[in-house]
């Protein structure tokens, strides 16, 4: 199921008397990193109902090609938000604020490099410290290394400008997709 963000508003994300896992994320290039966290999320409890917040916005996978490997990893509700001028003005702490009030959160999981919020002002660390005063537990999923350094879009993105398709596809995984030229 794919919900826009200004659905979840209005109507909240109903989950009768299940809990949700969360994570939130651009998840551009859904690799391996991403990867990692998702499936964290669908393991975490099979009662909870693994829900994905992801923006439309991302150059190496089409929407539909993130949608598709999100949902493919086992995520059941995509809430999709537009990266807009009103949305990027919330600060970390009442987008989390936001969360809560719209669905009920059993587990919240991030990456350790994730920060939300108006000029990025909530890291990991701020998160895990707002949702473990609510007792809600929380992990932060370590990076995935890739010769050494953490596996990222930007080190996909540079891969694929400099042609180096094998590092791209190392880190993107099995599963990997890739936009061309012609994708929409």
């Amino acid at each position: 199921m794919i919900i826009e963000w200004p659905q979840f508003l209005k109507n909240g994300l109903p989950l009768g008397k299940k809990q949700a896992s969360v994570t939130i994320g651009v998840f551009d290039g859904v690799h391996r990193g991403h990867q990692a966290l998702i499936k964290r999320v669908v393991s975490y409890n099979s009662d909870n109902i693994p829900v994905v917040f992801t923006f439309r916005a991302g150059d190496i996978q089409t929407f539909r090609q993130k949608t598709d490997m999100l949902i493919s990893f086992g995520t059941e509700v995509l809430v999709v938000i537009d990266f807009d001028v009103s949305f990027r003005r919330i600060p970390g702490i009442e987008f989390l604020e936001i969360l809560l009030k719209h669905i009920n959160i059993g587990f919240f999981a991030i990456g350790s490099d994730f920060h939300c919020g108006y000029r990025q002002d909530t890291d990991a660390a701020a998160i895990r410290e707002f949702f473990t005063c609510r007792n809600i537990p929380v992990e932060i999923v370590p990076e995935v290394m890739e010769g050494g350094l953490p596996i990222s879009s930007s080190r996909i993105r540079a891969a694929l400008a400099a042609g180096d398709f094998l590092a791209a596809e190392t880190m993107l995984g099995d599963r990997m997709c890739v936009k061309s030229s012609t994708s929409t």
